[in-house]
């Protein structure tokens, strides 16, 4: 067959059809997707400054545990069970899935759903939710009825949705530089922030580059464990209590037929955590597609989503709760233009350790949460400048500037309007009103897609200003 004729079945190929008509390469990188650097301490270096931002697994599995009545010690078991599913689900997203570099683990979204869940139902009933959340996100991808969406998701909308997620990632950001507002916390955040810059800016031409590529990962270690622990910042009594090796262990709190329940309610609940999920993945993969210089296609969604399911599943067999894409590593790339998802492979198998060694991952547990905090404005910053690149490559219609400005205004004011305006009403809302008052992202991608649909499709804005 010639070349002609498989670039005519490529086209034809549903699956490799463009998301979008516009093709936006926002970051060029230095090693593209398929590329591996060239030594096997850079993979190492890169790869373990990936999980360095990745707080998230220490978190969310502890807001569960707590939920779910269990005591600290217990809570901590589950943060390693979490590190090992999310290592694995890595590796199958970037092996058999989308291919992209996207870090797989614990859902935000999805979270919120669980303790809500989990303190109304009880585990048996969480855990059976979770089974069935992930069979449905798997088929979902494996059906390939997400491509069909595309149409309602174009670059212009995306945009909007990274730039929302860079948002809100970046409340939380800030709240952890600052913390409880003491003087160390700033001193901290300061001094990692002005190393990262002096690293990336001013050794570009040291080690060929490597050092300004790694910079995220040699501030962290020289701030984080440097001068926080002679600041007496450092937890060395946690890294202590922790063994060198457990095993995660097989279903650690039953399985279906024998311990988890399948209760209407329940699957409710956390389906909706499940569609929240889905929803910021989707803008992930956009995300993601334009820092590594990639058109983003059809088989993205699909097969990304599939895998998602898939990782669930397993990281559910463990005892971990649901997976999804981690904005936040797409900010590492925009950074530093490592695109390299071997990279990404090499940053599972790390999580892989972390889950296996709880010593072992207590070192990033230790490090005061306003360094963290510090690493992830900065992260953000790229995150948001890639929504804003994305929003600039579509079309400057006047139905795409209101779109964009009166779904970052919605975005951005219900959840504070909904959060303090009108808390106690909020709070007394099902689980599904209040992820839809209080979600940033699912916001930016309701509203982004309804006013799409209303400005661009049915009053035809972009067309009728094309034909002008």
């Amino acid at each position: 067959m010639s070349n002609a004729e498989l670039n005519k079945n490529a086209v034809l190929d549903p699956q490799e059809q463009p998301v979008w008509e516009e093709n936006p390469r926002i970051v060029k990188p230095i090693l593209g997707i398929d590329d591996k650097p060239n030594t096997w301490w850079e993979s190492l270096l890169y790869g373990w400054q990936h999980t360095l931002v990745d707080i998230s697994p220490f978190v969310l599995p502890l807001l569960v545990a707590t939920a779910a009545g269990l005591g600290p010690d217990e809570g901590a078991v589950w943060v390693s069970r979490g590190l090992f599913g999310m290592g694995l689900a890595t590796l199958l997203q970037t092996t058999f899935g989308n291919k992209l570099p996207i870090i797989q683990g614990p859902s935000a979204t999805v979270t919120g759903a669980l303790t809500s869940v989990v303190a109304l139902y009880g585990m048996p009933a969480m855990w059976g939710a979770i089974l069935v959340g992930g069979i449905i996100e798997m088929l979902l991808g494996a059906t390939r009825v997400l491509g069909v969406l595309r149409k309602m998701f174009p670059v212009v909308v995306s945009g909007v949705v990274v730039m929302s997620i860079g948002y809100s990632l970046g409340r939380t950001a800030v709240g952890w530089m600052i913390g409880d507002g003491s003087a160390s916390n700033f001193i901290l955040a300061a001094a990692t922030i002005l190393l990262i810059f002096i690293l990336q800016f001013t050794t570009k031409n040291i080690a060929n580059g490597i050092i300004s590529r790694g910079s995220i990962f040699f501030s962290i270690w020289i701030i984080g464990l440097g001068l926080a622990g002679v600041m007496g910042k450092v937890d060395w009594a946690l890294v202590a209590s922790k063994p060198w090796f457990a095993f995660p262990g097989f279903f650690p709190y039953g399985g279906p037929g024998f311990g988890w329940k399948f209760i209407g309610g329940a699957i409710i609940g956390v389906f909706v955590g499940y569609l929240g999920s889905i929803v910021e993945s989707i803008g992930d993969y956009a995300a993601t597609c334009a820092v590594s210089g990639e058109t983003y296609r059809v088989k993205h969604m699909n097969k990304g989503i599939m895998a998602e399911g898939l990782g669930c599943i397993i990281a559910s067999i463990f005892g971990g709760i649901p997976v999804s894409s981690y904005t936040q590593n797409i900010g590492i790339i925009s950074t530093t233009k490592i695109a390299s998802r071997y990279v990404v492979k090499v940053s599972a198998c790390i999580l892989l350790l972390y889950g296996l060694s709880p010593k072992f991952g207590a070192l990033l547990v230790a490090i005061p949460r306003s360094i963290i905090g510090a690493v992830f404005v900065i992260v953000c910053g790229s995150i948001v400048t890639s929504g804003i690149q994305l929003v600039s490559s579509a079309k400057p219609t006047t139905a795409n500037s209101f779109l964009v400005g009166t779904t970052m205004l919605f975005a951005v004011g219900i959840p504070v309007y909904a959060t303090y305006g009108i808390s106690e009403w909020t709070k007394a809302q099902t689980p599904l009103i209040q992820l839809f008052l209080t979600n940033t992202v699912v916001i930016a991608v309701l509203v982004g897609i309804v006013l799409h649909l209303l400005l661009n499709v049915a009053f035809k804005g972009e067309q009728e200003e094309i034909e002008e």
